[in-house]
């Protein structure tokens, strides 16, 4: 028996972003500058400026809340002498229980008003911080909606980015990909290459890693998804970097041994999905035998297919002739033998039984790569 060889599964994605967010305010103001960078297509790197708002009025109420502080803390020391007198007083049977009491509650007082000044004061000051809207990684500028003189409120979307480091993609794949590599988990770690759409012969776009498998099916197309990593995936390589949400293929490389899968000459492959195998009898010719398979790819040369009782190295019929059956009786041209093997030439016993002039070929386990691809192409 040959080692199995390799079939490429090939299926659309669409790019997406790892992290993305949206440029937003914390406070309402007007826009005083925009960053340089902040642009549709430019590239930010974490803690980058990207709006300025004004701050005269965000540093006004700073300045307010610090004076009251210091109020609240002025009134908080006064509190405690009050406090300290009265209970001298109440040592010495001068002064009432009553008026220690009211000291005391006085302190309390005070000190919440220390309190809610001191928060007031963060508040301020963490406004007036948010006067700059700063970039919270490194990103790539998707939108931009900001100007500056623009009054904004907290929330107002002031643009988009997203995360340069890395994209994910989502590989669907149907039952018969899943079968070939053995179950979804076992494609994990296996290098993807990311090639154009529509253009799987051109040059890779990038290469990605499979990372983690998606744990909901797809309920329209019943795929089974694929997370597909890339790194720095929005950087500036050859041939170009990819871009937010276009669509792309994946093409993932999986070894035929996991599902015992055979490759056959396309001819090969009847209607129903049937084989015919040419089986070789005592006498030096050879007998037709029906195996249906499961055709798990196909293209115009081979198709790829798991097939119960057929092994590499076996025979089958290529020729769409009428009346084959199951035991037809058939001879071996070493005369034509080639490319595609021997052929099977029609003989008559002399009893009426007829057999075939019929092409064979050996089914082989070897590479199919580039020969078989994807049936059902859809992308995740």
């Amino acid at each position: 028996m040959e080692a199995a060889g390799e079939v490429a599964i090939t299926q659309t994605a669409f790019v997406r972003p790892v992290f993305e967010v949206d440029v937003t305010p914390e406070v309402s103001e007007r826009i005083a500058e925009l960053g340089e960078d902040f642009r549709v297509g430019g590239r930010v790197a974490r803690g980058d400026v990207l709006v300025r708002l004004e701050r005269d009025r965000l540093e006004a109420a700073l300045v307010e809340a610090e004076a009251r502080v210091e109020q609240a803390r002025a009134a908080v020391s006064e509190a405690r002498v009050t406090r300290r007198r009265q209970e001298e007083l109440e040592d010495e049977d001068i002064a009432s229980e009553a008026r220690l009491q009211e000291a005391l509650v006085g302190v309390s007082g005070a000190e919440a008003e220390l309190a809610t000044a001191r928060a007031a004061e963060t508040t301020a000051r963490r406004q007036l911080d948010d006067a700059a809207i700063r970039a919270p990684f490194d990103a790539l500028v998707t939108a931009r909606s900001a100007a500056p003189g623009q009054a904004v409120s907290p929330g107002a979307v002031l643009g988009s980015l997203v995360a340069t480091g890395a994209a994910e993609m989502r590989m669907g794949l149907t039952e018969r990909d899943v079968a070939v590599l053995g179950g979804a988990e076992a494609a994990l770690g296996t290098a993807v290459t990311v090639l154009p759409a529509g253009s799987a012969e051109g040059a890779p776009l990038a290469e990605g890693v499979v990372t983690d498998t998606d744990p909901q099916v797809v309920e329209d197309s019943r795929t089974t998804g694929l997370i597909v990593r890339v790194e720095d995936a929005f950087a500036m390589r050859d041939p170009r970097p990819l871009r937010v949400g276009e669509l792309v293929e994946l093409r993932l490389t999986a070894t035929l041994d996991r599902s015992g899968a055979l490759t056959v000459p396309d001819e090969a492959l009847k209607a129903d999905a049937t084989l015919w195998r040419v089986a070789p009898a005592d006498d030096g010719e050879a007998t037709l035998a029906r195996t249906r398979a499961t055709v798990i790819f196909r293209d115009a040369d081979a198709a790829v297919v798991a097939a119960e009782g057929l092994s590499p190295g076996d025979r089958v019929m290529l020729s769409d002739r009428a009346g084959a059956l199951d035991g037809l009786r058939v001879r071996l041209d070493r005369e034509t033998e080639g490319r595609r093997g021997e052929s099977a030439n029609e003989r008559d016993d002399g009893d009426g039984e007829r057999s075939g002039s019929d092409a064979s070929s050996a089914v082989s386990s070897g590479d199919a790569d580039g020969a078989a691809s994807g049936g059902d192409r859809s992308g995740g």
